[in-house]
């Protein structure tokens, strides 16, 4: 079956570029873009974060906690804070 459609446009040649790797970001084994790991305490912050409004939840406390992740801190001052359960 054939359709009657032509394209108007010239043919461009897009085989050669590559996507570039913004700041940030790293490139796998099959040259797929994924994010650098972050830190447990990043991580920790992010989700804190998402949960300020979150219901069933002490927004004071959530408050708190927020704070108190953005301050930087060694890894081993966190492990003593809040140790694996």
């Amino acid at each position: 079956m054939t359709h009657s459609y032509s394209n108007p446009s010239e043919h461009v040649d897009t085989s050669g570029v590559e996507s570039g790797v913004s700041k940030g970001e790293i490139l796998d084994k099959n040259g797929f873009t994924i994010r650098v790991p972050i830190s447990d305490r990043e991580c920790i912050y992010k989700c804190l974060d998402n949960c300020r409004q979150l219901a069933g939840l002490d927004k004071q406390q959530v408050e708190r906690l927020c704070k108190e992740f953005e301050i930087e801190k060694t890894d081993e001052q966190i492990k003593s804070e809040y140790p694996p359960l």
